[in-house]
């Protein structure tokens, strides 16, 4: 991950004055889960997807993503900068199937932590979201142990985050483990 093209992107971001945050492999390589971040995720506010994608045009070039079953982000798009791959998820869905849609909630609550990179804010999501979110998509990457073990040494920090996932109409065994991650 190249580190100035995170601080282009969020000085921009911030200049829109929209909501957004780093998750995905970024945030775990933030909290030394991972060592190398191969891209970088921004959640976004998708009303701002447009204004997003103005910026994101005088930077760098954009990049066909087509969405995947079971997705449902609203607006998904991605753009290439200084040979780092960016992807932008604004109102990120999974459909459950049954006409269930996991929601990742992107609002002040879910951006629970920042980092200042010479003087510029990079917004983060929080490890919590990102365990529903990981378990949501079956954990193709094998992030969930990683997370397990960082919560017990490290503990919940955000655990009404975790709760009001619990009101989503998730998967029975998905919710068993968010149980079993309040129990840390």
């Amino acid at each position: 991950m190249n580190i100035e093209v995170l601080k282009k992107i969020a000085k921009g971001l911030n200049e829109l004055q929209s909501t957004w945050a780093i998750g995905g492999s970024v945030l775990l390589n933030h909290y030394g889960l991972v060592d190398k971040p191969n891209d970088i995720d921004i959640l976004v506010d998708p009303n701002y997807a447009d204004e997003i994608e103005k910026f994101m045009d005088t930077i760098g070039k954009p990049i066909e993503l087509p969405s995947k079953e079971p997705f449902r982000t609203e607006r998904f798009f991605g753009y290439v900068v200084e040979d780092t791959m960016v992807e932008f998820l604004g109102g990120f869905k999974i459909s459950l199937g049954d006409d269930k849609i996991y929601r990742f909630i992107l609002d002040n609550n879910a951006i629970t932590d920042y980092m200042i990179l010479d003087g510029v804010k990079i917004n983060l999501t929080a490890l919590e979201d990102w365990f529903v979110a990981y378990s949501v998509m079956k954990d193709p990457k094998k992030r969930i142990p990683l997370l397990k073990e960082h919560f017990n040494k490290s503990k919940i920090n955000h655990r009404d985050l975790l709760e009001r996932n619990l009101k989503q109409d998730l998967p029975q065994n998905i919710k068993k483990d968010i149980d079993s991650i309040l129990r840390i």
